[in-house]
C-alpha cells in the first residue's frame, strides 16, 4: 500500500518559511548597501593638466593647483583631435584633458568614462619675414625672437587695424614683409614651429621700425 501524507489547508512548512525570510533580509541588506554606494557616487567632470600617470592612474592639477586622481578601466574611452586611437600612455606631462566619469565622495577619485585631450589656441605676434603667396603661408620672428611658419588656410579670418580705420576685413595679399602681425592659432601636430592660424590681424600703422606695442585686447581680436 502506498501511504500520502498530505499538508493540511492553512498550514505552512516552517523551515520553507525561514528560507523565505532570510533571502528577504539578505535582499534587504544588498539593496541597502547598493543604495549608501550610489549616494557616495555622483556624475562629475572637470579640466586639469596631467602631472603624471602610473598603470590605470592619472594624476592632475586642476585650476586652483589641487592634484586630483583620476582612475580608468576597461571602459575608459580616450580622444583627441589630432590622433585617433590613443590611451593612458599618450598622455604626456603639462597635456590638458577633460575629464568626465563617475565621482567617489569618499575617496575624493574619479573612475574616468571619457579623458579628451583639450586644445587650446595660442596667440603669436611679431614681424612678417617672408611671404610664400604659392603655399599661403609666411613666416614671422616673434617678438622673443623665435621663428615661426603660418598656414593660411580657407577658415583663416584675416584683417588689418589701424588707428584711423579700425579693424577692417582683408585677404592674404595684404600681408606684406616688415610689417607686424598679430595671430591666434593651433601649432601643427607634427612640427611646433608651424602654426594653423585661426585668426590673422595685421597691425598696417605698425612696422619693424615702429616703436608701438603689437599688442591687442581681447575684445578687439573677437570681434568679425
Amino acid at each position: 500500500d502506498i501511504s500520502i501524507t498530505a499538508t493540511p489547508s492553512g498550514t505552512q512548512n516552517p523551515d520553507l518559511m525561514n528560507k523565505i525570510d532570510q533571502q528577504i533580509n539578505n535582499l534587504k541588506t544588498k539593496i541597502a548597501s547598493r543604495v549608501a554606494q550610489l549616494n557616495l557616487v555622483e556624475k562629475r567632470g572637470m579640466i586639469g593638466t596631467v602631472v603624471q600617470t602610473s598603470g590605470t592612474e592619472i594624476q592632475l592639477t586642476d585650476g586652483k593647483n589641487n592634484i586630483r586622481f583620476v582612475d580608468v578601466d576597461e571602459l575608459t574611452k580616450f580622444s583627441s583631435s589630432s590622433a585617433k586611437d590613443i590611451g593612458i600612455s599618450d598622455l604626456t606631462k603639462g597635456t590638458i584633458v577633460g575629464v568626465l566619469g563617475n565621482y567617489n565622495k569618499e575617496s575624493k577619485r574619479i573612475l574616468a568614462r571619457f579623458v579628451d585631450v583639450l586644445t587650446f589656441p595660442q596667440t603669436y605676434s611679431g614681424i612678417v619675414d617672408s611671404v610664400d603667396s604659392k603655399n599661403y603661408q609666411f613666416n614671422i620672428t616673434t617678438l622673443d625672437q623665435k621663428t615661426k611658419l603660418i598656414d593660411v588656410g580657407n577658415v583663416t579670418k584675416t584683417s588689418a587695424y589701424s588707428a584711423d580705420s579700425g579693424l577692417k576685413k582683408a585677404g592674404f595679399s595684404k600681408i606684406q614683409t616688415d610689417q607686424r602681425v598679430y595671430i591666434v592659432g593651433f601649432p601643427d601636430k607634427t612640427d611646433p614651429n608651424k602654426i594653423i592660424a585661426s585668426r590673422i590681424i595685421l597691425l598696417t600703422n605698425l612696422t619693424q621700425s615702429s616703436s608701438g606695442s603689437a599688442t591687442l585686447s581681447p575684445s578687439l581680436i573677437q570681434k568679425k
